[in-house]
């Protein structure tokens, strides 16, 4: 139902009419009744204004989202029978027909309609609602100063369909094509809705009620107005005949009454207490009877959790009634996205956290593995270098060898010059100059030593006179 913002939060709906308001009050699913109420000005008066602040002066709401019933002596009710099944067609139609169905200018009145269903083919009958719109935003401009916000604006006759759809199974069932004479009665006021099939397709109004029924006068004009109403149906062209009727709401005053109609009618009334399908405690059922006003509608709406089809908000109200949902659902998603994003630059800043910790725990392992690779690199150079110290064809005693071996009494060596990752120097003193060259072509014809295989040449030889010459032989690099 509308008037629920979660499924905590209590139903509350009002129902307001000329000279009585009234206010219901439930929570829970199904809805348990929780409190009811009325405020009855002491006299007939036009002004609802007055009724609902009298109510909201001794009942205050807490509740910020209501339903709005506005009372049947408020509304013209037709049932119209338009040549078309197009809901579009059918508003087109219905626009057109306002200015002659209603006696005020059309920018005085609002108006809804609901389909009632097709009875004939090509045809769809509508049940159209008009009433006087200063009424009703004087109504609602008293509840906006009070922090309510009314979600839909019904009449009170259709809560009377709610409340024959919760206790029709109650009732013995009427002949197919039959209508349900549902009269409610009230302080000041009497409604009798016609039923077909659990719909609603008339509503009379007739102002007497309880105060009134205490008189003679008064009872035969109600009586009489009923004992007329078949005929009335009949000149607003309604299919059927009345074949049961039904009296609640406050029936005390009727002794005697009931019995008169239904011998008129000729068909059986029964009599049934208004609050009767919300269970009400036996504390509810003392509130209403201390109210001394009946609570039909309200219950049917409040219990059958069903808001009204004629939906008669002003469009105004509807449009800022939009802007308002519309701007509560930005707010939430505005906060919705916040704690999202809250959330998000939380995990980031936890992410950053944890990989900062990574990083140094990385960096601390890469410095140690960097210091183990350094260690481990020296001692692979240093095992390199053993190694070859190791190879005989790598070490200096077998360049010695060669060297000797290459030698003859022509060529005296002086200095061998060894150095690791630098070649032989082999210096020495010849008889002449051209035994260095001589010596360096025996060298390489012999030696199986890495440095002298690399290749040797003679870097300098030169002539010291009676001394010979001298001479340095270079093993390990090409020469000039």
């Amino acid at each position: 139902m509308a008037t629920r913002a979660s499924s905590s939060a209590p139903t509350v709906v009002l129902e307001v009419s000329s000279r009585v308001t009234k206010v219901m009050i439930a929570s829970g699913t199904p809805p348990q009744l929780q409190r009811i109420n009325a405020a009855i000005l002491p006299e007939q008066t036009d002004d609802m204004v007055a009724a609902v602040r009298a109510l909201l002066s001794v009942q205050p709401l807490t509740a910020k989202r209501v339903g709005l019933l506005f009372g049947r002596e408020t509304f013209s009710l037709r049932t119209l029978e338009l040549p078309s099944s197009d809901p579009k067609e059918i508003a087109s139609m219905l626009e057109l027909q306002l200015g002659k169905l209603a006696p005020y200018p059309r920018a005085d009145i609002l108006s809804g309609w609901a389909m009632l269903g097709s009875f004939r083919e090509g045809y769809t009958s509508v049940l159209l609602a008009i009433g006087r719109k200063a009424t009703i935003e004087g109504v609602l401009q008293v509840l906006k100063t009070k922090g309510l916000e009314p979600q839909w604006v019904g009449v009170s006759s259709e809560g009377l369909e709610s409340w024959w759809s919760l206790v029709a199974k109650q009732v013995p069932p009427v002949t197919a094509g039959q209508l349900v004479a549902l009269i409610d009665v009230d302080v000041s006021s009497t409604d009798c809705a016609m039923l077909a099939d659990g719909r609603l397709v008339f509503s009379h109004h007739m102002a007497i009620g309880a105060e009134q029924l205490s008189a003679e006068p008064a009872r035969l004009r109600w009586l009489g107005e009923l004992v007329r109403l078949p005929r009335v149906l009949q000149h607003e062209a309604i299919r059927g005949q009345v074949g049961r009727g039904v009296v609640t709401g406050l029936a005390q005053p009727l002794t005697g009454l009931v019995e008169q109609l239904a011998s008129q009618w000729g068909v059986p009334i029964d009599v049934m207490d208004a609050l009767g399908p919300g269970r009400p405690s036996s504390a509810v059922q003392q509130q209403g009877a201390a109210s001394h006003a009946s609570f039909t509608a309200l219950t049917g709406v409040v219990i059958s959790g069903r808001a009204p089809r004629i939906d008669l908000i002003p469009q105004e109200a509807r449009v800022t009634q939009a802007l308002h949902t519309r701007s509560r659902h930005l707010m939430r998603l505005a906060i919705n996205l916040v704690i999202v994003l809250f959330l998000v630059v939380g995990w980031i800043i936890e992410r950053q956290v944890v990989l900062r910790g990574y990083l140094g725990t990385l960096q601390q392992r890469l410095a140690t593995l960097e210091t183990t690779a350094q260690q481990v690199s020296e001692r692979i150079r240093l095992m390199q270098q053993a190694q070859r110290w190791l190879d005989p064809a790598q070490g200096a005693l077998h360049a010695m060898q060669a060297v000797a071996g290459a030698s003859d009494p022509a060529v005296t060596v002086t200095n061998l010059a060894f150095a690791d990752g630098e070649p032989l120097k082999i210096r020495g003193i010849a008889d002449t100059v051209r035994n260095p060259y001589e010596f360096v072509d025996r060298l390489k014809q012999q030696s199986q030593s890495s440095m002298t295989k690399a290749g040797c040449y003679v870097s300098n030889a030169k002539s010291t006179g009676s001394r010979g010459a001298e001479f340095e032989v270079v093993c390990g690099k090409p020469g000039p």
